[in-house]
């Protein structure tokens, strides 16, 4: 006897049988036991969820020579008959290849005649869609008035190109989708009954690339079978689909997370040289990236590596995933649209918002550390006592500003992040730059982190040290800086400097307002400890050692005692 597909095998024949359509079953049986059968039924939804079986049975119970009964007995000649496939009063066509005026001209001609085994003759139409608009009209006649003893049942998968003359005329029923768990139940009892081994990773996997479809799932299960002899793995399920294993997509988001634009190109590469369908692939790494996300609030994660992903960036990645999908619709160059949306999950200006929303987050860590950074650098007892956000803004009359908050606010609320992240990528460098007489300089550049850049070029440096900060601002230092950073192309036209203390009160305010809905703030007035000294000229005065002038300026000429 030749080999019967395991979803042929194993189609339903009794309601009971039927998984995942507990409503439409449930319906159909008090009509068929109370015998308020109605003259024609539309059966929609997804591939793979019953609508064909469930007709069938629904075929066989109205001709059951037990009837009227919830289901049919399965064993009297009619239903028997039914099952072989060769009682002529069960008519099944298919739309797709019988689409044309004169097959359901057929079909009308042959309504009239009598059942002659059954008490009804029931026409299965199924991908009724396919029918051409004048077949359509062909049939709205008889489908209103059939013959008492005509059901006619028609099955789609795309009501929406149904007339809305012919759904008026049907009872509606819309399969749905059956729930992964029912899948991999009735997974379970086929495998015991075919002696097979299988992991319940792969299982699962096989209920989750399914989509919802019985007969998907049976199918790739047959397919598996005939792949491997041994017991059937997660990795052989993904193979054999084209879908992506856990251990990929794990590996592939991990990469992208830590910002490893080349290894995850690499990855891509390797896993398409393995043949995986790139837009299956897609929709494989935004399931993943659900089942992240549920990892946040159930104790058994599936992704445990991938616990440290933020809820914004999932998403931030979900978005740029989503619009990969539609675009890989129209598209013939799929592998390049995959290429261009990793690196946009990596460096794209939503990931950088994102990053800079989960940085704010940590302001308040970092505020408390700064009481160190106070200390470290000698801040006076009485400033130390003075809460951060209360620094008073005033200054002494002999000190010039060497910076003011209104630049600062200028630069934030103008921020260019294509050149600052421009920036950013060359400064590992500075450390290990070449020409010697601006390499001092360099460093020095290397040891400030760049906060950012404003539309017209102009760089904040923030140091963790006052004396450096104030250094950098020196007019022959900032001349070697420009040198060194314009050095190919024009890329900065100024610089200004901050003391990480008083940046991290000014990021502060600057943050609580723009997340307040401000677009750009108006930072509040606070001493940015950058001065320098104006000389009284109308009296000679001995020239101040730098390291004293730097004292007089942070501390006060009242604390500072010069001794010889």
């Amino acid at each position: 006897m030749s080999y019967v597909a395991l979803y042929r095998t194993y189609r339903p024949k009794f309601f009971k049988d039927v998984f995942g359509q507990k409503v439409i079953v449930q319906t159909l049986q008090n009509a068929l036991l109370n015998e308020k059968i109605g003259h024609a039924y539309i059966f929609s939804g997804p591939r793979g969820t019953g609508k064909t079986s469930v007709a069938k049975i629904v075929a066989k119970a109205l001709n059951c020579l037990e009837a009227p009964a919830k289901e049919p007995c399965g064993k009297c000649d009619v239903c028997l008959g039914v099952d072989r496939g060769d009682v002529p009063d069960i008519i099944e066509i298919d739309a797709a290849s019988n689409n044309g005026v004169d097959e359901i001209r057929d079909l009308r001609d042959k309504v009239k005649y009598a059942p002659s085994i059954g008490k009804y003759k029931v026409y299965i139409i199924d991908e009724v869609h396919m029918l051409t608009t004048a077949a359509f009209n062909a049939l709205l006649k008889t489908l209103e008035e059939p013959p008492k003893y005509v059901v006619f049942i028609l099955a789609t998968t795309e009501p929406h190109k149904v007339p809305a003359t012919i759904l008026s005329r049907c009872q509606r029923f819309d399969f749905k989708n059956i729930e992964m768990d029912q899948i991999e139940e009735n997974l379970k009892q086929i495998i015991n009954k075919e002696n097979l081994k299988i992991t319940p990773e792969a299982l699962t996997a096989i209920a989750r690339t399914a989509e919802g479809g019985m007969r998907d799932a049976l199918s790739l299960l047959d397919q598996v079978v005939s792949f491997t002899n041994d017991e059937i793995t997660e990795e052989d399920i993904y193979t054999v689909s084209g879908g992506l294993s856990r251990r990929y997509i794990n590996e592939l988001l991990k990469v992208i997370y830590l910002k490893q634009p080349q290894k995850a190109l690499d990855l891509l590469n390797q896993i398409i040289k393995d043949g995986k369908d790139i837009a299956r692939m897609v929709s494989d790494i935004i399931l993943a990236l659900r089942d992240v996300l549920l990892d946040k609030i159930r104790p058994d994660k599936k992704y445990p590596d991938l616990k440290d992903i933020k809820p914004n960036l999932i998403y931030a990645y979900l978005d740029i995933l989503n619009d990969l999908q539609q675009e890989l619709k129209f598209t013939t160059s799929k592998r390049a649209y995959l290429e261009l949306a990793l690196i946009k999950m990596i460096n794209h200006e939503s990931i950088e918002m994102v990053s800079l929303e989960d940085k704010i987050t940590h302001l308040e860590s970092d505020i408390v550390k700064l009481k160190e950074l106070v200390n470290k650098a000698q801040v006076s007892q009485e400033a130390v006592k003075t809460p951060v956000q209360n620094i008073p803004a005033s200054r002494p009359t002999n000190l010039k500003a060497l910076v003011t908050v209104k630049e600062i606010e200028d630069i934030l609320n103008h921020a260019d992040r294509q050149k600052r992240s421009l920036l950013n990528r060359g400064w590992p460098v500075l450390k290990d730059y070449d020409n010697p007489s601006l390499k001092p300089v360099a460093e020095l550049l290397s040891e400030g982190t760049l906060e950012a850049v404003g539309n017209e070029d102009v760089m904040l440096l923030v140091y963790d040290d006052l004396y450096t900060a104030k250094t950098m601002l020196n007019p022959e230092i900032k001349q070697k800086v420009l040198e060194i950073l314009n050095q190919k192309q024009k890329l900065v036209r100024d610089y200004t400097v901050l003391f990480k203390p008083d940046w991290m009160i000014l990021k502060a305010d600057y943050a609580a307002q723009y997340n307040a809905g401000t677009s750009k703030p108006k930072l509040k007035e606070i001493d940015l400890h950058l001065y320098e000294t104006l000389i009284n000229e109308t009296k000679s005065e001995q020239k101040v050692p730098e390291i004293v002038e730097f004292a007089v300026e942070y501390f006060g000429k009242e604390k500072v005692k010069v001794e010889e």
